[in-house]
């Protein structure tokens, strides 16, 4: 039987301008790396990582994340320059982390059961460019590029979007304005 639970993860995500000016630099990993996983996403800071529920679980935890949202106030999320996971990631690093680790830790108090392990605390706000598929030696050659190149961007945070996939790709759920 195949498993009859949806997986979400939830998100802050720029506005238009932000994500296709995000979305040509992946476009140019893809080219010079020959790495596109990171395109099937929108430009976006990852929340709660992917997790798996029921669909009757969805109103709980909608109330919940209205919650949250409700006495969360829209910050500005400050982008510049790059930085990397292991062999295989390369980001844009998230300048002033703290509001967004604010909302990582009210998600982790008020929906504990999202979190694959609940006790740990750690997250490192970013947007990805190359995963998954990013060869190490293409890895090698995009971070001598991307170590020294700058990015300057900042957007302000109005909303969490909470993504649903949809059996081949991901799709913007519920969006959960802040108070603004």
């Amino acid at each position: 039987m195949a498993n009859s639970k949806a997986l979400y993860f939830l998100a802050l995500v720029p506005p238009n301008e932000v994500k296709e000016e995000i979305r040509q630099i992946k476009l140019e990993i893809k080219e010079k790396y020959d790495a596109s996983h990171a395109l099937k996403l929108p430009a976006h800071i990852t929340i709660i990582p992917p997790f798996r529920l029921e669909k009757q679980q969805e109103g709980d935890i909608f109330k919940k994340l209205k919650l949250i949202s409700s006495f969360q106030a829209g910050f500005t999320v400050k982008l510049k320059n790059f930085g990397h996971f292991g062999q295989r990631v390369i980001f844009i690093e998230v300048e002033n982390p703290q509001p967004v680790m604010d909302i990582y830790t009210k998600a982790k108090t008020y929906l504990p059961s999202c979190f694959s392990n609940p006790e740990d605390s750690s997250l490192h706000p970013h947007i990805t460019l190359a995963t998954r598929d990013l060869k190490k030696d293409k890895f090698k050659e995009a971070w001598q590029e991307f170590k020294t190149r700058t990015y300057s961007g900042s957007f302000e945070a109005i909303s969490l979007l909470l993504f649903k996939h949809n059996g081949k790709s991901w799709d913007i759920y519920k969006e959960f304005s802040f108070n603004l």
